[in-house]
């Protein structure tokens, strides 16, 4: 639970947990590099616990939704030991809700059955248009196969939608799929732009104008109107990549939830890729992390990038003048990304700055400094907390060796620190250290203790010595916490965050510290195993610092 970091309302882990397919789609998004770096089935296992842990740590308690794609992901070694390991957590309660998509030619009764048992929620077909249409760009009678394994689905008792990817090849078969689609009880059909990305990168002619964009928008309007008047129980829904419709019709977010929130990325949605890549969204393939090496934590918080997706200030120009960004809220970004070759470039459906297809170019990296969040996703967005005086994190760091206090050059002085060994715990250690700080202040050398002391090497005497130096008691009044290499905070663990303009203040940098360090195996000196103050938790000293020697740092501030 976060007091001082902001945090998502919820979150969505799409995870694509193979490569392997049996179509072959032309506009496939998929890459067959994936195949050769597949996760593990023990580190698939890891994955969803480490997912879980981050929507505990972030305090995340609804909608923490799960989706499980491919490529066909039936098609995964041991996907039944993953689902039954994700269903243990969803009977705990501590994932609300668990989808598969796929494409309808793997399942059978008894994989539904199955399904329904480990408590799937919900699945999803993707169908490109009628028979041949969809057989076109998915492949020859695979209209056929998705149509049986709907029928499948739906006759036990499965929830049920189409989804499909729009191009002007097949704009013209939504509606007769969506009536097709109801006649077979499923229970809605999405429809998404294409994003040119992956196959889809060989298709721009196949993209809508700006002005197709728009008509296409009123028509998916006419079509629903049409199935309500001939009493047809079926909605045609845009994706989240349009909610471009918003501008149209600004009371939209209360009628259609989908178009309503709008691109909700990087915000609350993390795509998992088959090696252990991960992505804000599956459309949007902008690497931040890979789980081998990174929690979804750190990539939350640390990553650059994702920061920068947040920032509505890095919009373009375009959009920062337009008075509807705000009911757009940007649009798609990865239609944005695979068009113009980066997410804060405007959407190139938007008839309101383009006239046909756009062809001006926008620059690939955006990083403003001043940042404005979209409040809608986040909650704790704290606008009371200080930021640190960057006077501070130019302080230069002393760490002493206690074998070598006669040797310490007194123009080094500033924050101390001191380095201990299992030798040095003990009563002796306090009085050494007393007196040397005695010393320093007779000679009126200013000083500041950096990092807690253990209290073990304290008695009666010495705790009342030390009770003028204001020896900090945890991190979070520690002014050694971190350190800045350029812009990007360093903790003192060695840890990265992100740059200091995203997290400036002690208290926020203290929490994500805190948080990260509880990744790490502790390391205790043998003494420490059986200390007093260990067993009863007051060892700040243990709890909040490395016992690991560190070599010492000066902190600068570039001028970049």
């Amino acid at each position: 639970m976060t007091t001082y970091l902001p945090t998502p309302h919820s979150c969505h882990l799409q995870w694509h947990v193979t490569e392997k397919c049996n179509f072959h789609c032309t506009h496939c998004y998929l890459t067959e590099e994936y195949l050769k770096n597949e996760l593990s089935t023990e580190e698939c296992l890891k994955i969803v616990d480490m997912w879980v842990d981050y929507c505990k740590k972030l305090g995340i308690t609804q909608h923490r939704n799960l989706t499980l794609s491919g490529g066909e992901p039936i098609l995964k070694k041991d996907w039944w030991k993953i689902l039954e390991y994700i269903s243990e957590y969803k009977k705990k309660g501590l994932i609300n809700r668990f989808y598969i998509m796929t494409n309808g030619s793997t399942v059978t009764d008894e994989i539904i059955k199955r399904y329904l048992s480990l408590g799937v929620n919900y699945m999803q077909i993707s169908v490109e248009g009628m028979e041949k249409v969809n057989d076109e760009i998915r492949g020859k009678g695979n209209f056929k196969k998705a149509v049986e394994g709907a029928k499948i689905i739906l006759k036990n008792g499965m929830p049920l939608s189409f989804s499909l990817t729009l191009t002007k090849k097949n704009i013209g078969e939504v509606e007769p799929l969506a009536r097709f689609a109801a006649t077979l009880g499923i229970g809605g059909l999405g429809t998404g732009r294409i994003v040119p990305i992956g196959g889809g990168s060989q298709m721009k002619d196949l993209t809508l104008t700006p002005e197709e964009t728009r008509e296409w928008y009123l028509e998916v309007e006419k079509i629903n109107e049409r199935l309500r008047r001939d009493k047809i129980n079926f909605q045609v829904d845009y994706h989240c990549s349009d909610s471009l419709y918003n501008t149209i019709r600004p009371d939209a977010a209360r009628t259609n939830p989908q178009t309503g929130h709008g691109c909700s990325t990087p915000f609350d949605v993390f795509t998992l890729m088959p090696n252990g890549d991960v992505f804000p969204c599956r459309r949007l393939p902008i690497l931040i992390g890979n789980v081998k090496e990174t929690t979804f934590v750190e990539m939350y918080y640390a990553s650059n990038k994702m920061w920068q997706l947040k920032n509505w200030n890095n919009s373009a120009d375009e959009c920062q003048n337009c008075n509807y960004l705000k009911i757009c809220r940007g649009s798609g970004k990865c239609i944005a990304f695979g068009y113009f070759g980066t997410p804060h470039a405007p959407d190139p459906g938007c008839w309101y700055l383009f006239n046909g297809f756009p062809k001006k170019k926008y620059p690939k990296e955006k990083d403003e400094d001043k940042i404005t969040y979209f409040q809608r996703y986040i909650k704790n967005l704290r606008f009371d907390l200080e930021p640190l005086d960057l006077k501070e994190t130019k302080r230069k760091m002393r760490i002493i060796n206690l074998n070598k206090l006669d040797k310490v050059k007194e123009n080094e002085i500033d924050l101390i620190s001191f380095e201990f060994e299992e030798k040095d715990l003990n009563i002796n250690t306090g009085e050494r250290i007393s007196r040397f700080l005695e010393q320093l202040e007779e000679k009126k050398i200013s000083f500041q203790i950096a990092k807690p002391l253990p209290p073990c090497i304290f008695d009666l005497k010495t705790q009342k010595q030390f009770g003028k130096y204001n020896l900090p008691k945890n991190c979070l009044k520690c002014p050694s916490l971190f350190r800045l290499e350029g812009k990007r905070i360093i903790l003192c663990d060695g840890r990265k965050g992100p740059d200091y303009k995203y997290m400036n203040n002690q208290e926020q940098i203290w929490e994500f510290f805190e948080m990260m360090k509880e990744y790490d195996e502790p390391t205790f000196f043998n003494k420490c195993k059986t200390c007093i103050h260990k067993m009863r938790g007051t060892c700040y000293f243990i709890h909040n610092c490395t016992l690991k020697p560190l070599k010492p740092f000066e902190n600068k501030l570039s001028g970049d």
